[in-house]
């Protein structure tokens, strides 16, 4: 596992002390004031990061899953001969390194989601549990029935 999360805060951190002048109508006053001057290349750092890894972790689970299918499939066919052997053993090491390169980037999804919220304190994430729409009756009910098979 990487530590890039760390990475990108510690390259992007810069505490400084910097003197600003306002104008009479803010209302802030002239003076030094304690900030980090990379603190904006940070947060779209790991935003970036962030975003990325959302968009991909469904694509590698998929990826991940039709391994397992395919082990599962080649180990149900196992006869002990010398293809079926080969089948076996291919598809399990390809669910091997499917199943961790998920968990790769799992993990990297949920160190960075930390260390933004650490470091900006609020959450950030691009995935909403709301639809873009109403949905349909007929897709509620094709949805209902979906769900009552899976049970």
């Amino acid at each position: 596992m990487t530590n890039l999360f760390k990475h990108i805060v510690e390259t992007y951190t810069n505490p400084t002390e910097l003197y600003f002048s306002t104008d009479n109508l803010t209302g802030d006053r002239d003076g030094w004031r304690h900030l980090d001057s990379l603190e904006y290349h940070c947060r779209r750092k790991l935003q970036r990061e962030i975003e990325d890894l959302e968009f991909w972790i469904p694509r590698q689970a998929d990826r991940e899953s039709k391994a397992k299918y395919w082990a599962n499939l080649y180990r149900k066919q196992y006869t002990g001969d010398e293809i079926s052997t080969t089948n076996l053993e291919a598809s399990a090491a390809k669910w091997k390194a499917e199943a961790f390169g998920l968990r790769v980037m799992e993990s990297e999804l949920a160190k960075m989601q930390k260390a933004y919220k650490k470091h900006f304190g609020m959450a950030y994430t691009t995935i909403s549990d709301k639809p873009d729409a109403e949905i349909p009756e007929k897709i509620a009910a094709t949805l209902a029935e979906m769900d009552a098979i899976a049970s």
